[in-house]
């Protein structure tokens, strides 16, 4: 099985967040191709040669998706990604009325273009702790277990 995870980092806690999904999903066994989205990557290359694909971002300014990520999230408009698993998760910080509301922006984007979201999206309150590296693992086993039993 191959994931591939496309994330854009401010602070470095999406950063972080994405290197214990990575981390755990590679302990399964899992091919996994991560991909920084201030890098250029655009979407037609992202969503190819995978199982599944994983979106991580932070939240910027009043609720609104970040610098780093805004292309590729508006470029996601024009693909067809019609059953394609997608999973979406990302850091915020709760003392903000819009805690992590790019990463249902992200989920949004990617359902009206017709991606199915292969789990609950998770949203993880600044640097991961104990109890969010756990969610996180979690995340990881849920996706790979859902796209294994497709």
């Amino acid at each position: 099985m191959k994931i591939k995870i496309i994330y854009t980092s401010l602070t470095g806690n999406t950063q972080e967040t994405v290197e214990v999904l990575s981390d755990d999903l590679t302990a399964q066994d899992i091919d996994v191709e991560v991909f920084d989205s201030e890098d250029g990557i655009e979407v037609e290359d992202f969503f190819t040669d995978a199982d599944a694909y994983v979106l991580a971002t932070f939240t910027d300014g009043d609720g609104e998706v970040p610098d780093g990520i805004i292309d590729f999230y508006d470029d996601i408009a024009d693909f067809d990604l019609t059953d394609i698993p997608v999973a979406v998760l990302g850091t915020g910080d709760t003392s903000y009325d819009d805690f992590c509301h790019a990463v249902d922006l992200l989920a949004e984007q990617c359902t009206a273009s017709g991606a199915r979201l292969a789990v609950p999206t998770l949203k993880i309150e600044l640097t991961p702790d104990d109890a969010a590296i756990a969610a996180i693992e979690q995340f990881g086993q849920q996706l790979t277990q859902q796209v294994a039993t497709e």
